[in-house]
């Protein structure tokens, strides 16, 4: 079982049934689950996450008309916690994310900056992508009131249209000033830091943009590939293709033929998956192009006139 499932496990055979005993009145409003920051709340932990910051944790998270409980509710957890076999028990890190008791708007504006889903756009400006996957992945183990719940689906709801529309042309861009331009440029300049650093900013934009396609966040860095490989769509096909190229080894002309072959290939298939969507209709093979394309379906003037390949949106 992983960080996720022990987690959930816990709760609900020890701390719900202790919880319901000491504070009654909690099985109206007191949910529960894990989110956030960490391996396991995207379910990919494995032996390796054991070394720092994993074991059996939950959240409690309470409406704000009952924050008097907090300090309540805080002493019952860290009571709760001593029950988990040490081998299990989660022991924080001078990194590590904090597992507690909050409200539920403490939660979403520590990873956020707002308790609800942004409104305006300084607010989705302020909002990094990978904190807005932080806030609605894991899992929710109760949720009675639905106050938690509610908000996680609005956020799940994705970016408004037309900022997504930015940043997928954004993303047009970029892979192909990275992938389909520059990096054979350096090549021939022989110039190959800056070819694994084009290399690299190029598997990422082209991993966005699906996210993009799919309305899915992307996670941080560390977790992106992973991700990307469980999206549907041109998902897993899109990982494989990635790992293909990665596993392109040396910059001799063979490995640069491979490796742009496969940033071709790669390209295509975000093209092919631009166009069935009915986000582009351009029938080039370079995406800049479609970048344009999608730029101009934006209906907000203050993004659409803003250049093509830059995205406001951390």
């Amino acid at each position: 079982m992983n960080g996720l499932e022990l987690s959930r496990e816990f709760f609900e055979t020890e701390a719900l049934p202790d919880l319901l005993r000491r504070f009654p009145e909690a099985a109206e409003w007191a949910a529960a689950g894990l989110a956030g920051n960490g391996s396991e709340c995207f379910g990919f932990d494995d032996e390796l996450s054991r070394d720092h910051d994993w074991g059996i944790d939950f959240f409690l998270w309470i409406p704000e008309s009952k924050a008097d409980y907090l300090p309540a509710l805080r002493d019952w957890k860290a009571q709760v916690n001593e029950q988990i076999p040490p081998e299990l028990r989660k022991h924080r890190s001078a990194y590590g994310a904090q597992v507690g008791v909050q409200t539920v708007g403490e939660f979403y504006k520590s990873l956020i900056g707002c308790i609800d889903r942004p409104k305006k756009l300084q607010e989705w400006i302020s909002a990094p992508e990978e904190n807005l996957c932080m806030a609605v992945n894991g899992s929710v183990f109760r949720d009675p009131a639905g106050e938690f719940t509610a908000v996680r689906q609005r956020i799940l709801a994705y970016f408004p249209e037309d900022i997504r529309l930015k940043k997928m042309a954004a993303a047009c861009m970029r892979i192909a000033q990275s992938g389909q331009y520059n990096l054979p440029r350096m090549a021939k300049r022989q110039d190959w830091v800056a070819a694994q650093e084009i290399r690299s900013q190029f598997i990422r934009h082209a991993m966005h943009l699906c996210f993009l396609l799919e309305k899915r966040y992307m996670p941080y860095y560390k977790w992106a590939w992973r991700s990307l490989c469980t999206l549907p769509g041109i998902g897993a096909e899109l990982g494989q293709r990635l790992k293909a190229l990665v596993e392109t080894c040396g910059w001799d002309q063979a490995a640069l033929d491979s490796t742009q072959e496969q940033v071709e290939r790669i390209c295509a298939l975000l093209i092919r998956a631009l166009r069935e969507q009915g986000i582009s209709t351009e029938a080039d093979d370079f995406l800049i192009p479609h970048g344009e394309a999608i730029r101009n379906r934006i209906q907000a003037d203050v993004l659409r006139e803003l250049p093509t390949q830059y995205d406001p949106f951390p």
